[in-house]
């Protein structure tokens, strides 16, 4: 995919007769070593909101678009460029720009939603919000975020189906400004939760039609008993947390018990702050209870010698789950002996617990980059780790060479 990416933070200014957002951007693939370079020329839109504290029956507050760029002459992407820079006037308004969102103007290039992203085809291009800066001269947040509309629950059918997908808070995860890989959502990411959207909605297949039954049928376990998630080298938290945001979809969808799932993510303790920012956004977007989403470091140093911390060494973990996380070799070896740690760790508690889980499977999404990563593979196989399941998910990619997300399932 190709990613819409400010260079620095929005910046409103005071002028003669109106005030104006200043804009720089590029479009990058999510490693930023390529820039977009499409055979014809991208428009694109930009659009600021801001609240309406309106007077409605409900009495609810309603997020209003402000389009600042005209359909007739929209600001353009076109082959050979790096940046853009925009100087856009703020039309008058009642009430302050509170976001702003860039996205292509063509609906069938950009990804707004999980259903977007899996056909390969369309939602070519991720859009990208950011907070505005309140007060003329100012400077907005050196962060931004992405929005995903989640097609899970939704599979009903028909207007319902629409005005139920519609009324879903979208799946928000903020990452840092400008073009550094760390940080950042990555291809994986977005592809498995668009996938796992998909597999536990209402209208898959509920066994054998679909890709992964199995792996469907993991994860709708959590209708009937509490389900205890893992993630890896979580980064900005898209997996986990867009996770757990499907099955609180899936539960909402279904008659059934409401425990909500228990997904502990983990990653370097660099990685602490941006993973706790983004499971706070997620306040009041769950559809049912929320799921006990939390964050604890991990590293595989010391998972590959069973040291875990005291979240991730409390429970038995019914599913392990990873995506972009082969690309360095380096850390493959390591990476292999924490997940036979944890199957391990599950195994010695199951033993003592009638009703705890005594297997964990391990769910890995992997783009692939280049094939020294294939070692992974034959680390899995000596450590006594089978293939369960396996699909390969068409990439989108604008105007270049088709890419694939590859998805295992493994046990022992």
């Amino acid at each position: 995919m190709h990613y819409i990416r400010f260079c620095r933070p929005p910046e409103v200014q005071a002028g003669r007769s109106q005030a104006s957002v200043k804009i720089v951007l590029t479009i990058t693939t999510d490693l930023s070593d390529a820039f977009l370079s499409p055979r014809n020329p991208v428009p694109l839109a930009v659009i600021g909101a801001y609240t309406e504290r309106g007077p409605g029956g409900d009495g609810a507050d309603r997020l209003i678009p402000a389009p600042l760029t005209a359909a007739g002459s929209p600001p353009t992407w076109r082959a050979g460029m790096r940046v853009l820079k925009l100087d856009l006037p703020l039309p008058p308004l009642p009430r302050p720009l509170e976001t702003l969102q860039i996205r292509p103007l063509s609906r069938q290039l950009a990804a707004l939603a999980t259903s977007d992203v899996l056909p390969g085809d369309r939602g070519l291009i991720m859009p990208v919000y950011a907070d505005m800066p309140r007060e003329p001269g100012a400077v907005g947040p050196s962060v931004c975020f992405r929005s995903l509309r989640l097609s899970a629950g939704d599979g009903r059918g028909g207007a319902g189906a629409a005005a139920a997908a519609a009324a879903v808070p979208p799946l928000q995860i903020e990452e840092d400004l400008g073009e550094s890989i760390a940080r950042h959502i990555w291809d994986s990411g977005v592809v498995m939760v668009s996938m796992l959207a998909d597999l536990c909605s209402v209208g898959s297949p509920a066994g054998g039609g679909g890709p992964l039954p199995r792996l469907r049928s993991i994860l709708l376990q959590q209708l009937h008993r509490p389900l205890n998630i893992l993630e890896l080298g979580c980064g900005v938290g898209v997996l986990g947390i867009g996770l757990a945001r499907i099955l609180s979809l899936a539960q909402q969808a279904e008659a059934g018990a409401k425990e909500p799932p228990h997904i502990l993510m983990t990653d370097l303790p660099e990685a602490e702050g941006k993973a706790r920012a983004n499971i706070a956004r997620q306040a009041g977007s769950f559809e049912v209870a929320p799921a006990d989403l939390d964050f604890e470091p991990l590293d595989w140093q010391d998972g590959q010698h069973g040291k875990f911390g005291g979240k991730a060494g409390s429970r038995a973990w019914d599913l392990v789950v990873l995506c972009d996380c082969t690309y360095n070799t380096d850390t493959l070896p390591p990476l292999v002996k924490t997940l036979s740690a944890l199957h391990g760790h599950t195994a010695r508690l199951g033993s003592s617990a009638a009703e705890a889980p005594t297997k964990t499977e391990v769910l890995v999404a992997t783009k692939p980059r280049h094939s020294s990563e294939r070692i992974f593979f034959d680390l899995m196989s000596a450590d006594g780790w089978v293939v369960r399941e396996q699909t390969v998910l068409p990439l989108p990619l604008l105007d270049a060479e088709g890419q694939t997300v590859e998805v295992y399932l493994f046990g022992k």
